[in-house]
Formats: C-alpha cells, structure tokens, sequence
C-alpha cells in the first residue's frame, strides 16, 4: 500500500454520510470543485466540527487547493491513463465495491432490523407440517399445499388451540396447544423466516406459510409487548418430591425460609442455609442475569414482575419445587450505539446474511429489469446428456449461441455460461449423485446469475452512494498525487547526483553532528559511606588516573574504569553537558558496589559527509523540489476562493 503525503487512504470506513451540497466552494483554472467535496475530506480528518476553528479550516481548504491542482496536473500529463494505475484503482474498487455492498446493504440493514426487532418480546403461536431441510420436490410440495389447505380451514376454526392440537406435527402441541410463547430477537439459524413472520405480522392475524429447517409453519401473533430486557436474581430452591401435587415438607420448608427473612436475615445468607440449589446456594442463591426464555415461565414472570432491587417473590411453584426470587437489579435494553457491536457479532456467519444477500439480489434484478431467454436455455439442456456430469463434457462446437440473459444495459450470451459450466467441473461432478441435469444447470445458473447482479450492482454505486463515489475520488486521486509528486519530486530527489551534490554543498551548515562528550565511568567496591564520600571529594580536584592510583587496591577498595560517549540530545539525566562535571555517586541495581560518571572532554559539532548524511539531505533536497514545483503550479493555475460559500460552511459545521 502507498502512503500518499495529503489523503490518508482509509479501509471501509463509510461513516462519512452527509448532506450533500453541490455549492462551488472554489475553482483551478476552469475545474469546478465543490462544498461536499471538500466537506467529506475534512470530516473525516477532522472530528468534532462543532468546535471547529475558521483559521484551522482556511488553513486546510489551502492545502486542498494545493492537493487538487498537483491531481489536476497529473490528469492534464494523463497520468490517470496508465493501465498499471488503472488496474491499481480497479483493484481498490473491486475489494471497496464488495466490502461497501456488505456493510451499507447487508450489514448496515440487518443491524438495525435486530436493533428494531429487540425492542419488543412477541407471543406466537404456531402450526407445523414438518420435512426434512434437503427434503425432494416431490415432499416439498406436498407440504406447502398443505399447510396452505390448513390456513384456509383454520380461518374458519373457532379455537387456534385446539385446531393446532388436531393438525400440527409440533412434538409438544399436546402440552401447549402450538402456543410457544414470548419470543424475542434473534432466533437460532434456520428460525429466521420465523423470527420474520412473528415481527411482521400483526397481533392477532395469521401468517403466510413460512419455511424453517424443521418445515412449514403457520404463526398466529397474540401479542407484542416492550421487551423485558434483563433481570439479575438470586433464588432459594427448595426441591418438591412430587412434581405434578402438593408437598406438605417442601411448602414448611420455604415457608421457614420466608420466616427468617422476615426477621431480618439477609437473602444471601437464607440461600445459603435452606436452597437445595447445588449450583448457586454456596453463592448465596446468585443466578446472575436472566432473560426471557431461560427459565420456567412462571419462574419468568415472577422476576419480572419484581418492583424494586432487593424484593424477593411470594412461592413460585415449577416442576423443580418452590422458588424465591430476589430482584438484585434491572438491566432495559440498551441504546443503539451500544448494542451495535453486539448487534454486529450475533449477524456475523449467521443464516441472516445468506437471506438478505439473496433479497439484494432479488432487488437487484427486478430494478435492472432482468428477463431470462427460457427457450433458449431451455433447448441448451434438453441438447444436454449425462456427460454433463464427468470432467469430459466441453462446450458443444455447434452450440447455437444467443442472449441468454440481460440486466440494465448489458445482455449475457449463452457461451459465456456455457463456459462458467464448463469451469465448474467439480461442481457437476457433485450434482451427479442426486440431480438431473435439467435442476444441477438451474442450480449453477442461479449462482451465474446472482454474481452478475452483484456486479451489475457494484457498477453503480456511485450513482446510489454519494459516500462510495467520494472514497472512489479519494482512492483515485490519492494514486494520482503519488504517481506525480514520484515524477516530480521523489525520484528526481534520489536519482539527480549533480543537483544532489549542489544542494548540500550550499547547505552544509545544516548537516553537522551534535556536540558530544566523553565520559569516564568508575566502578567502585568493597568502599563504606565515608571511602565514598572522600573519593568524590577527591575527583573535584584531581585526574581519575591519580584517583586510581591513590585509593584502588587499599582498605579493601577496587576502582575500574571504562568510558563512553554520548552525542549532546542523548545525554544521560544524571549528568550535565560541560567539561569536568561529575555526577552524583551512584548505587548498582543489585545494592552491590557503587559508580559514578565524569565528563573528561566535550567535542564540538563536526560536519558530515553527504554520504554520512543522505538521507537527511534527500528529505531536504525533496522539500526544496516541493517547494519550487508548488510555485510553478501557482503560477500555472488561476484559483478563486468564494469566501462567501467557505463561511457559510463553516457556520453550518457548528449548528
């Protein structure tokens, strides 16, 4: 990737949706450039326009105006038709197109559809005629005509409950008549056709048949209500050893437990003495956060229904025993900008994605006024045989070829599917085992078909995304304003040796090493508080040579020497940059042994060779072609400024 010196080339980022505004905010030469143009570049730059500074604007606005003119030289050399940076910029859109379709029609759509979705808990109830998920045609059609037979007589039914009893193959409609419940977003995969029907069919009507894994089903909406969010409990259990009847010793036992909290004893503490819950009396009957559809439904709405943190429920009855619920807190659903990563994660690789890909693609085809040749595809398989289906099928050479196919503006031949067939061997090879050749076509040519919907679609983006376009230009022009400011400024920088050489022969003041000093370390050991002290007073006044030979080796003292030399920016804290200044003594890391540091001699900045010094030449010698190109673009183009418009815009960042 190219690192361009004005526009910063971003990966996806599509958070930049504003109000367009075609007003002409200034002009190179006869090339308009206008209000959104420049807006979008400093948004994104720029954060928090509500304290935007007008100087700190102006400033920007006039590298911009440099920017463009530099992009429109290179337009005017035709640098923008090189095939390499066309293919460069196909590349950026390509990978850009994809990532966009995803995030602004897929993504972007089910996020909020989730988001919309959780705000409320629905109760349905529901008719299941079950097949298998990779049940045949035959099956299949047997199961739609009738659950759609069952839909006309259930609108005359007086009971949904009992009608459900009598024709559902749910496992469970005996114990509850289909009714399942409050159900809240999102359902499992393979439940999403049904999370759909619930959401969007009104209380108290009847959906359309829907398909789910376990096969077709009729939803009946009895209510929609705002969801509950979450609760966070504690419970004291106190298990019932007969289930479907009263238990004499397990109503005395909570009723002990109620006694003892009424006296004052703290829930945790009642948990820990009288709940038969192995899992969560230890931790004084904490369960933690619960929604809805985790917990028995009595045991549900108990917890709900809770007013206020630290209420406890009367005896909740389930099939485990009788419960007390405490309320620790409440959590309502979140907002969205903090759901969103959330919201994100749970559409990430779900079914959802696959299903809203297909209705883009639907979309996609019925806005380009997609028509299918069905004779002509029609005749193509019938001329088919079961070679098809072995890795020795090829095109036929008398194949008559035809459109196939048209979506917008461009028509599709026959060869050219019949090629993609050809490619897709291991594809026919798979089918062979249970397709005929007439559904394993249809099955490739709806993929052919979808891939060319997407394509056709990433072709117009800009024209439905004002944002795409914007990053388009971005990624256009980033390339443009690299490719020339290399031509005309990088590489002639590095490669003109002459004008290289000239440049720092008239600069050499600039190229010089700092100042440095030497320095002289002494280890010091085996020496007490006061040896220390008379060894530091004695260096202010003499060489470390004399400091050697007078205190090493004697009472049980060792000197060592080693030095080092630091260039002036680099200096150590503990030392000052001037001739003879000794530092304070110091003590080793490990406590063991002492040292300290004397500046024996300073040495004067020197000056480099270019050769020592290149780089930092390059970059100069570059700045000086920048600058000097920058005037001859001035005086190139004409530039006019509506400062009317610039303070307009930016007085409207700050509303």
């Amino acid at each position: 990737m190219k690192t361009f010196s004005f526009i910063i080339l971003i990966a996806f980022s599509f958070q930049y949706l504003f109000a367009q505004s075609s007003e002409i905010l200034f002009f190179v030469d006869e090339y308009e450039i206008t209000v959104d143009e420049f807006e979008y570049i400093y948004k994104k730059n720029n954060p928090g326009l509500e304290t935007v500074d007008k100087a700190d604007a102006r400033e920007y606005l006039d590298l911009y105006v440099n920017f463009k003119k530099k992009v429109i030289r290179a337009r005017e050399l035709q640098i923008d038709t090189l095939p390499s940076l066309n293919e460069e910029l196909e590349g950026y859109r390509r990978q850009l197109s994809r990532t966009f379709l995803m995030n602004e029609e897929i993504n972007k759509r089910l996020v909020e559809e989730l988001f919309e979705r959780k705000q409320f808990d629905v109760n349905i109830s529901h008719i299941l005629i079950a097949i298998d998920a990779d049940a045949n045609e035959e099956t299949t059609q047997a199961a739609y005509e009738k659950i759609n037979d069952l839909r006309k007589k259930l609108k005359e039914a007086e009971s949904f409950s009992e009608f459900a009893k009598k024709h559902s193959q749910d496992p469970a409609v005996d114990r509850n008549g289909g009714n399942i419940g409050y159900i809240t977003a999102p359902l499992p995969d393979g439940f999403y056709e049904l999370e759909k029907a619930a959401y969007n069919t009104a209380v108290g009507q009847l959906s359309e048949p829907i398909r789910t894994r376990m096969g077709y089903h009729l939803v009946k909406v009895n209510d929609k209500r705002k969801a509950r969010g979450e609760v966070e409990v504690a419970q004291i259990l106190v298990r019932t050893s007969n289930p479907e009847g009263p238990d004499e010793n397990a109503v005395n036992k909570i009723s002990d437990a109620i006694t003892q909290l009424q006296k004052g004893e703290s829930f945790e503490d009642v948990a820990r003495s009288f709940s038969e819950d192995a899992s969560t009396a230890a931790r004084g009957g904490y369960i933690g956060f619960i929604g809805i559809n985790m917990f028995d439904r009595a045991f549900e709405d108990a917890a709900f229904a809770l007013a206020n943190d630290g209420d406890y429920s009367a005896p909740i009855r389930s099939r485990l025993g009788y419960h007390l619920i405490q309320r620790i807190s409440r959590r309502p659903i979140e907002d969205f900008d903090k759901m969103k990563p959330l919201l994100t994660q749970q559409i990430e690789n779900s079914e959802r994605k696959d299903i809203a890909l297909e209705n883009l693609v639907n979309q996609i085809l019925e806005d380009a006024d997609y028509s299918l040749n069905k004779e002509l595809m029609g005749s193509f398989i019938s001329g088919l045989t079961d070679e098809f289906f072995t890795y020795r099928w090829r095109v036929p050479e008398d194949l008559e070829d035809g459109a196939l196919f048209s979506m917008g503006e461009k028509t599709y031949q026959l060869s050219e599917f019949a090629e993609h067939l050809r490619r897709n061997t291991r594809q026919r090879l798979r089918m062979s085992r249970d397709s005929d050749i007439e559904a394993s076509v249809k099955e490739i040519y709806d993929s052919y078909r979808s891939d060319a919907a997407i394509i056709h679609y990433e072709s117009i983006l800009e024209d439905k995304y004002p944002v795409f376009r914007s990053l388009m230009r971005e990624y256009e022009e980033g390339i443009l304003l690299f490719e020339i400011t290399r031509m005309k400024v990088w590489d002639k920088a590095t490669q003109d040796s002459t004008g290289l050489r000239n440049f720092f022969n008239e600069n050499q003041e600039n190229y010089y090493t700092d100042a440095a000093a030497k320095v002289s370390y002494i280890e010091i050991n085996g020496a007490d508080e006061r040896q220390l002290e008379r060894i530091a007073n004695y260096l202010k006044n003499n060489s470390v040579e004399r400091l050697i030979n007078r205190f090493d080796g004697r009472r049980g003292v060792s000197l060592a020497t080693s030095e080092n030399q630091y260039f002036e920016p680099r200096l150590p804290d503990y030392l000052e940059f001037k001739d003879d200044f000794i530092s304070e003594i110091q003590s080793n890391e490990d406590d063991e042994g002492h040292w300290l540091a004397i500046i024996k001699d300073i040495i004067p900045p020197q000056p480099r060779t270019l050769e020592q010094s290149r780089g930092f030449v390059i970059a100069d010698y570059q700045n000086l072609l920048e600058k000097q190109w920058m005037e001859k673009l001035t005086a190139m183009y004409k530039t006019y400024i509506d400062e009317d418009v610039f303070l307009w815009m930016v007085q409207s960042w700050k509303k």
